[in-house]
């Protein structure tokens, strides 16, 4: 099977641009990296540096193009990866980009519609979508085992240091939409569109930064109650990322997300399952047992098999715009306004 050529376009700081680069270099069986796209020039020595982009080659934008790649993969800073990303579109390439994108409602929308008119995979890159617990989760809900779902808890957060403190800044909704965006995407996935979002969102006050460092958000649904929390200020609190799905009938705890492995970026997940409501004080969970794995593999296996046609990817561009919205709306962002003003403008336009 041929290779698929791809060109990563940005190094990025803060996103995954490093581990994806890396992750790629432990695919070459699927993968062909042409190049990597750094249009700041003065991080290109720095970069080159790296273990991760050791042995790519720098290349241009116009470059890139040229090459013809099957695919980009788009790592850039927040604030410029849903710009890349509709520029890769626009010249009918697949997408992968890392999220959560843009704080621009009407833009992310705009290339999501993109996507969907022209009928191009795209993929953002929500780890936890492919966690081993969160895979097993899925075929519960297939096999009926957890009945109806009224409730998933979520947290996730960094003890990091001042100056990720400082760089929340950037973002109006903080750490819940840098990081807390990856459980409201489990909130959407296993119990769908809320009827009402209660944003709760606060600055710890740590090292006197002030950015919205400790967010919160409820979700609200006819049967049931969802909340996630994220904040970037607790001691120890990358190795409490937790998830509870309970049901009618059964309730997953995944007490860790990601238990770190010897490799790159290679984890496994503590959970366990109780099934049943009977005999409330006995602990009657049974543990489960996952095999370690590398965070991004199967995220870039999936891309390889949606450019390729062999699969579709069930996460729709449509499905991608919905949770946005949901997102910058659990964040504090006045969502309908943007919307509003983007019509008034003639920024959205349609899929036809």
């Amino acid at each position: 099977m041929n290779k698929l050529r791809v060109v990563q376009v940005g190094t990025g700081t803060w996103v995954h641009s490093a581990h994806i680069a890396e992750a790629l270099k432990g695919l070459t069986d699927i993968y062909e990296v042409i190049g990597i796209v750094e249009e700041d020039e003065s991080r290109i020595p720095d970069m080159m540096t790296r273990p991760a982009y050791a042995g790519y080659e720098f290349i241009t934008w116009e470059g890139a193009l040229a090459a013809k790649p099957d695919a980009f993969i788009i790592e850039t800073d927040e604030h410029k990866l849903v710009e890349n990303a509709i520029r890769a579109l626009e010249y009918g390439y697949p997408v992968y980009m890392d999220k959560p994108g843009s704080e621009d409602a009407g833009q992310f929308r705009r290339m999501c519609e993109l996507a969907a008119s022209k009928n191009l995979p795209l993929e953002l890159g929500y780890m936890y979508r492919e966690n081993a617990a969160i895979r097993y989760a899925r075929e519960l809900v297939k096999n009926g085992t957890f009945g109806h779902i009224f409730s998933v808890e979520g947290q996730m957060g960094v003890g990091d240091s001042k100056s990720y403190r400082e760089m929340l800044k950037r973002f109006k909704g903080g750490m819940l939409y840098y990081l807390g965006c990856h459980l409201i995407d489990l909130v959407v996935t296993f119990c769908g569109v809320p009827k009402e979002i209660i944003p709760l969102n606060v600055s710890t006050g740590l090292d006197n930064v002030g950015s919205i460092d400790l967010g919160m958000a409820a979700f609200r649904y006819d049967n049931g109650v969802s909340y996630v929390r994220a904040c970037a200020s607790e001691p120890g609190a990358a190795l409490r990322r937790s998830v509870i799905i309970s049901g009618y009938d059964a309730t997953l705890h995944i007490s860790r997300m990601e238990v770190p492995r010897p490799g790159v970026n290679t984890n496994i997940p503590e959970a366990k399952i109780t099934i049943g409501r009977q005999d409330p004080w006995r602990d009657r969970s049974q543990k489960l047992d996952f095999a370690p794995e590398r965070r991004y593999d199967r995220l870039l296996k999936n891309f390889a098999s949606y450019v390729r046609g062999e699969a579709v990817n069930p996460y729709t561009p449509e499905y991608e715009a919905e949770l946005h919205d949901i997102i910058m709306t659990a964040c504090g962002y006045d969502v309908r306004r943007q919307s509003r003003e983007d019509k008034r403008n003639g920024k959205i336009p349609t899929c036809h």
